[in-house]
This record gives structure tokens, sequence and C-alpha cells, in this order.
């Protein structure tokens, strides 16, 4: 009895002691006034930097220098911030001391498109088209040639009518094949553009070698892109790349290298 009793007195005071601390704290808040603010951007990417986190805040009436606690809504901030198509997500805190912690994730670009009109979007790893920086250009891969801006925005359709089937293939699955290309050391660091020819099938731009590689539509492009892994390691290490000009991976059964 005199233990049920005890743990009822110890609990009780407990409990009083949070309220008492909870009530301190919301005082002090009161008073707290901003002294800093800190920015913690992820990298590698440099599409937001503390200028053009400002310059959104000041653009839609958010003040925090010099602001009480209390008196800043960090949620309207968070969600401000996240208006911005560079950001993927903002965590907006404050310490003790009065400093005002601004934590941003920016977008992740995978590759980068050009239209046949000249437009130029990024599509970010979860497959979202997103707009470029005139501040900053990500090294990803490029994509360029005969696309369409409708094959560009058919992206995250679900309208398998409204794709258009003379490409073989929906720009999702293109996504997929440049996060393939991504995953891989050789062809992450090889690869650097993919090109949509006139008859919309893919051609591939090396970075070391003056050959174009013909893809053709991507059907079983793994195997295909182990054939040519193979070239590269094992034919490549017997005779000069540079003398071929193309390298035809289409057909399944054979390897065609085109001399110059």
């Amino acid at each position: 009895m005199k233990k049920a009793v005890f743990k009822i007195i110890k609990w009780a005071l407990l409990l009083s002691y949070l309220i008492l601390m909870l009530s301190f704290v919301n005082r002090k808040s009161n008073s707290i006034i901003c002294s800093n603010t800190n920015f913690i951007i992820d990298k590698p990417h440099k599409f937001i930097n503390e200028t053009t986190v400002n310059k959104l805040l000041n653009t839609n009436n958010i003040k925090i220098d010099s602001c009480i606690l209390n008196s800043i809504n960090f949620d309207e901030i968070e969600k401000i911030l996240e208006t911005s198509p560079f950001i993927k997500d903002a965590e907006v805190y404050s310490k003790f001391n009065g400093q005002i912690n601004i934590k941003i994730k920016q977008r992740n670009p995978v590759m980068r498109i050009i239209t046949n009109n000249n437009e130029h979007y990024y599509i970010d790893d979860n497959c979202r088209l997103m707009p470029i920086c005139d501040n900053y250009t990500a090294n990803v891969i490029i994509v360029s040639g005969n696309i369409s801006h409708t094959f560009v925005t058919s992206i995250n359709t679900t309208d398998i009518s409204t794709i258009d089937k003379s490409y073989h293939y929906t720009l999702r699955e293109l996504y997929n094949f440049v996060n393939f290309l991504n995953g891989n050391e050789l062809w992450r660091n090889q690869i650097t553009q993919i090109y949509i020819n006139d008859i919309k099938e893919i051609e591939l731009i090396p970075r070391v070698g003056n050959h174009i590689i013909e893809l053709g539509n991507l059907n079983d492009y793994k195997f295909k892109m182990g054939k040519l892994e193979a070239i590269y390691k094992k034919g490549f290490a017997l005779t000069d790349w540079n003398i071929y000009s193309n390298i035809n991976l289409k057909y399944s059964n054979q390897v065609i290298c085109k001399k110059k």
C-alpha cells in the first residue's frame, strides 16, 4: 500500500514539474527574439542558396530577423518555401538561444530534356518535371533530338491512348533507362547524352571515343548494354575504339561495329 502511495506521489510531483517547466518555456519564448538565421541546405546541387531563400520569404512578406520567436509561424514558412520548384522539403525550427534553423532538401534531377522546340526541363528522382535554373546547371545526362512537348508532358499520364506510339516507349520507360545508366559506374561516367533520331530510335553519345552507339528501342536494354560492356572491356582492349564511327546494338544476336 505504501509503495502504491509513493508511486502516485512521485508521478504527481513529476507531472507538476513538467507543467512548471512548460509554463516557464512558454513564458521564455514570449520574450526570445530571433538572433540569427542558420541555413542548412543539402548537397550536391546548388539550385537554392541563402539569397534565393531570403528573396522568396521577402516576396511573401515574411520577416524573421529581430522578431519574437513565439510570433513566427514556422508552418507557414515551410509551406512558402516548398512552393519553390527546386525545394523538395523544408523544415523550420528554433533554438532556445534565438537561432532559427531553415533546413532545406533540394529536388534531385536525374536527366535533362531538350525538346525539338528548344524547351528545357529536368526530371527529378520522383519522375516529375522540374524547370531549369538560371544560376545553376546540374551535371546529368542530356536527352535531346526528336522529342515533342506532348511526349514530355505525358510522363505522368495514366491514359495510354494519349501516348504517342511512334516512340515505341514512354518517357517514364526512358527515365527508368537513365536510372539504370546512373546506377552503373561504367555508364554513369561514359554516357553523357541520349539522342532521339528522326525515326525515334535511341542513340547514345559516349564521353570517350568518337563513335555513336545505336540502341534502337528500349527492349532488353540491360542485355544490349551488357554486350556493349563486353566489347569495351574485351574487344577494345585489343584494338583502338577511335577507329569506329558506329556501334549497333539493335540486333539481339550480334554487335555491328562500323569503321570510319
